[in-house]
Order: structure tokens, then C-alpha cells, then sequence
């Protein structure tokens, strides 16, 4: 089984210079999401095998994320109530493919 490849069939809303990106999508949260707990664990996919995949929060430091299972997994922790938006970007084929933001909200 090659790894970071998702079910093809799934729908991918992300944007890389305003041409639909085909390889990388953020899985959870879901596009205006609400979490409840105090640690989360982003889920995002690559239809392509990539070597790499960073996840960033409201704009800030693009942060590692581990591959298992077929996805690439961020553990966020420490957090507080608000409003967020998280990007994802991969490399893929030795290009840099990024998300578009994803909306979502924290309730603690």
C-alpha cells in the first residue's frame, strides 16, 4: 500500500494560486467545525504519495505533521475558546501544494 493516499473519490476544496489543488486536502476539522476539547488531532490526506506535509494555525509557523495510516496527523494542544483557520501545504512531486484556509471554531 503506498502511503498518504486517500479515497480518490473524495471531494478536494483546496486552492494552490487559484487553480484547484488535486493533491492535498484537510480532512478534520470540517470547514466551519466546532471542537469541544482541550486536544484535537488535524487528519489530512494526500492523493499522492508526498514527502512532506505542514499544517498552519491563524497564520502562524507552518508546524510538522506525522504520517500514519494512510494520513498525515497534527496533534494541537493548549488552546483556547475563539475563532481559527488552519492551511495545510505539502510537497508533492517537488512542488509545494497549499490548502485553502479551513474555518473553524473552538468551544472549551
Amino acid at each position: 500500500m503506498a502511503t498518504g493516499l486517500v479515497n480518490k473519490t473524495r471531494k478536494n476544496n483546496c486552492k494552490n494560486n487559484n487553480e484547484t489543488c488535486k493533491n492535498i486536502c484537510i480532512d478534520y476539522p470540517q470547514n466551519n467545525e466546532t471542537v469541544f476539547c482541550g486536544h484535537y488531532c488535524f487528519r489530512l490526506g494526500s492523493r499522492k504519495p508526498c514527502s512532506a506535509m505542514q499544517v498552519s494555525i491563524n497564520g502562524g509557523e507552518w508546524q510538522n505533521c506525522r504520517q500514519a495510516n494512510g494520513y498525515w496527523w497534527f496533534d494541537w494542544w493548549n488552546f483556547n475558546t475563539g475563532n481559527f483557520y488552519l492551511e495545510a501545504k505539502a510537497y508533492v512531486d517537488g512542488k509545494e501544494e497549499q490548502t485553502a484556509k479551513r474555518k473553524f471554531k473552538v468551544t472549551l
